[in-house]
């Protein structure tokens, strides 16, 4: 395939029509070859660095364009990897990200194929979802376990929620509290500690909330302190989740050699692709580590891509869905996928499954 334009999106942050998430800023890329045909990938985007995203996107271009042939394994070999082997950083690894998955939607479409029957075939034939029940602005106990328990109530049998963003330890407890009760003792309860900087505080709380069964505590203190969070696995009996902050093998490989974690979340439009991540899988699947994949992102490409490697990789257990982007995502996608009862189908049409519209983007452009 010889791309012959490289076309980034920055799509603005919109607030979900009830008020409860803010929304974010993303990143969407549009790849269009000589005979026509388009391919659409997505970048994780942090807060703050959006626009310096879509500036590597542009700097990669260049040489994308240059390729005679450009398929996702040779981009990453030749291009991709040349800088972020020398100079790690999730910035550089999502733009990367979003031209590597953008390559695959190309080569699905050019071959007729979903994407799933590229990586060799499907081990599921629906993922299983946890719904994310993110806040902002930060909203009462009271209020996030109402939410949880109208998605539990739509069929998610998991739901997360942020807890330690409360004012006080107590308030914290209460808010465990109550979603457990508000989604019954049969659903998983993910807890997102956010990176807690007093590994102490994080230790506490853990221990506090294990009588509520939490499912994992994700990220209880910064996924590069490895002997903070090993000796906070050891201590606690949940699940110990980390990775959606970065990017890199070498980093995943430490994590699982220091015994630091059980699930491991890497973002598929942070990490590198859809190639790093079933490298990501892979070893985490021989040190007996599961895979969660991460996405805080559109309800589209990027999410699209997950479900595709999700459901190929043995050791997946949840993927993540950021429940309020979904009225946002409708407004200028779609897509191939249906969820019902806490599961997403998989797609089944050549590529990832998406069709984007041009103009709305345009028309939510930054």
């Amino acid at each position: 395939m010889k791309i012959t334009s490289v076309t980034p999106f920055l799509v603005g942050a919109r607030p979900s029509s009830d008020g409860w998430s803010r929304g974010q800023i993303m990143i969407f890329v549009k790849l269009t070859t000589d005979t026509g045909l388009v391919g659409w990938g997505e970048a994780y985007a942090l807060t703050f660095r959006q626009r310096a995203v879509v500036e590597i996107i542009h700097g990669l271009s260049g040489p994308l364009m240059a390729m005679d042939n450009a398929t996702p394994r040779g981009f990453l070999h030749h291009v991709g990897r040349g800088f972020s082997d020398e100079h790690p950083g999730i910035d550089y690894a999502s733009a990367v990200s979003a031209i590597e998955i953008a390559l695959w939607d190309l080569m699905g479409k050019s071959t007729g194929l979903p994407l799933h029957a590229l990586l060799g075939g499907t081990l599921v034939d629906k993922v299983p979802l946890y719904a994310n029940a993110w806040d902002e602005p930060v909203q009462t106990a009271e209020a996030v376990a109402a939410r949880c328990g109208m998605m539990r109530a739509q069929g998610y049998r998991a739901v997360k929620i942020y807890p330690l963003r409360r004012s006080t330890l107590r308030e914290a407890e209460d808010c465990v509290r109550l979603t457990r009760e508000a989604i019954g003792p049969d659903a998983d309860m993910l807890l997102d500690f956010a990176v807690q900087h007093d590994r102490r505080h994080a230790l506490r709380a853990a221990q506090l909330f294990e009588q509520y069964n939490p499912y994992w505590i994700e990220e209880p203190v910064p996924g590069d302190d490895l002997p903070s969070m090993a000796d906070l696995r050891a201590r606690i009996s949940a699940r110990v989740t980390t990775g959606e902050r970065q990017a890199g093998l070498r980093h995943y490989r430490d994590v699982l050699a220091a015994g630091a974690a059980d699930v491991l979340n890497p973002d598929i439009a942070g990490a590198g692709g859809i190639l790093e991540m079933l490298n990501i899988g892979a070893m985490a699947h021989a040190h007996g580590v599961q895979i969660s994949p991460h996405s805080w992102n559109s309800t589209t490409v990027a999410f699209l891509a997950m479900l595709h490697v999700f459901a190929v990789m043995p050791n997946a257990t949840y993927a993540e869905l950021y429940y309020d982007y979904l009225e946002l995502g409708a407004t200028f996608a779609r897509c191939d996928y249906v969820i019902r009862d806490g599961f997403a189908s998989l797609p089944q049409v050549p590529g990832l499954g998406v069709e984007m519209d041009e103009e709305a983007l345009r028309g939510l452009a930054v």
